[in-house]
């Protein structure tokens, strides 16, 4: 391990020396380790936040080779009981160090998890959020190549900007524990939200260096300030395509913006624009990992990816379930991304997973959400789709075909309400329209691309913005 350069974490202007924090960390291994005495193959759920509690928390878990599940932190009751009961979590650790039972297991542990692995939740094809199991060779093999890529200097300072139930926030914690680099907390309201003028304030009070942002914080970024801090080397810009007009309007006030892809099955980075190359493309892969485009020549197919950073595979139905691992016998991953690589080896990006919305950085199914939807006794049939805005990216609008007795049922209120007990904010749809019937593809499939202009040429009632 590099010899520690700096203070271990700066929380709140203060600087926690690397002692401090190692008993502060040992405290909570302490604790651990007496609650999961006699567990075999113990699952810890955490709280994702983006706080020190959290930090501290993570170290923990990864010194002691403890397996965890991320919970994200604006996830509902029920999207956090389905979490914890199919990674077969048997202790949730809350926020502030408190120990709770998880409801509905019998605290056994999941040996079929693997040591040490951690398990983070992503949007996947079936209808339901998958649970990705990230070994601890396959984090370490990625802090790595971020290090080799991107290279780090005697002052840098990461600060942890994105919750770390998303794999780019837990990136950042693997990743300054790996090179022994000071980590920032803060710029963060107290519902856990991102404020532009709070992590600015931030940047500069504590000299942050390094800044990982979905295209809707910095479109944030800029609306509050034009030029950039002056600490600011880099700003990694990814979790979703960040459109080519706002990287541009970035670069054009002196922002150091580079764009990345990546993916949690990827331990977040497989691809990240390097200070001297050319914009428009999200550059080469990261050293250790491999990239190629299932299409001929030079044109446009789906991004597959092989390497050390892969992760192991999906979580079964149930706790102790195999993993189901979708790799080919060669070891490729198809993401269903689509993109090409240029004759100088540079990726470039063209689409994200054809279904998949992504607003404001968060990755919402639409089949999840259009399953949720028509649990409710009121509504016949719904298609979901992301409706594309300046502010977020994305947006979600559902169309939906009510069913006899909607009005009855108490209507679209009802309906929302429902679906507040079920989605975290950000899945829930923003607009709807109402047809007997949705629009059918002449393969007989739900035309996606009708309901979409359903929605932008005839919108239906919208709800308000809280939580998205």
């Amino acid at each position: 391990m590099r010899e520690a350069r700096g203070p271990a974490l700066v929380d709140g202007g203060r600087e926690v020396g690397w002692g401090e924090l190692a008993q502060r960390v040992d405290r909570t291994r302490d604790a651990l380790r007496r609650r999961l005495a006699g567990v075999t193959g113990p699952v810890v759920a955490v709280g994702g936040g983006a706080g020190p509690e959290a930090v501290v928390t993570l170290l923990a878990l990864l010194e002691d080779g403890v397996s965890f599940v991320l919970i994200h932190p604006r996830w509902t009751r029920a999207e956090r009981d389905r979490a914890i009961a199919i990674a077969g979590a048997c202790l949730c650790l809350e926020s502030g160090g408190a120990f709770a039972t998880p409801p509905a297991t019998d605290g056994a542990g999941n040996p079929s998890v693997g040591r040490g692995a951690a398990i983070v939740f992503t949007s996947g094809t079936t209808g339901q959020p998958r649970g990705a199991v990230l070994s601890r060779a396959a984090l370490r093999a990625s802090a790595r190549a971020h290090g080799r890529a991107m290279g780090w200097r005697a002052n840098d300072r990461w600060l942890l900007s994105l919750p770390t139930a998303h794999v780019g926030g837990l990136m950042i914690v693997v990743r300054c524990l790996q090179a022994r680099q000071t980590m920032v907390v803060g710029g963060r309201r107290a519902s856990g939200n991102f404020d532009a003028a709070e992590t600015l304030r931030v940047v500069e009070r504590d000299r942050v260096t390094l800044l990982s942002v979905v295209p809707t914080m910095l479109a944030r970024l800029l609306r509050t300030i034009r030029r950039p801090p002056p600490s600011l080397r880099a700003v990694l810009v990814g979790g979703a395509g960040a459109p080519a007009a706002l990287m541009e309007r970035a670069r054009e006030r002196g922002w150091p913006v580079f764009a990345t892809y990546g993916l949690t099955e990827a331990c977040s980075q497989v691809a990240t624009e390097r200070p001297d190359e050319t914009p428009g493309s999200v550059g080469a892969p990261l050293p250790g990992l491999e990239v190629r485009v299932a299409a001929p020549d030079g044109s446009t197919g789906t991004i597959q990816v092989r390497g050390d950073a892969l992760f192991d595979g999906y979580l079964g139905p149930e706790p102790g379930a195999p993993l189901e691992r979708p790799f080919e016998a060669d070891g490729w991953f198809d993401t269903g991304d689509l993109g090409a690589i240029g004759e100088d080896g540079r990726l470039r990006v063209v689409g994200r997973r054809s279904d998949r919305i992504v607003t404001g950085g968060e990755n919402v199914d639409p089949a999840e959400v259009e399953a949720a939807v028509v649990e409710w006794p009121g509504a016949a049939d719904s298609c979901v789709v992301g409706l594309e805005n300046e502010e977020w990216g994305e947006r979600v609008g559902a169309v939906l075909v009510p069913a006899a007795g909607f009005e009855a049922l108490g209507g679209l209120g009802e309906l929302e309400r429902h679906l507040g007990g079920r989605l975290a904010g950000f899945k829930r749809p923003r607009c709807w329209s109402l047809v007997d019937r949705l629009p059918v593809a002449a393969s007989g499939k739900v035309d996606r691309s009708a309901c979409a202009r359903l929605l932008v040429e005839s919108p239906g009632p919208r709800t308000g913005e809280a939580g998205r």
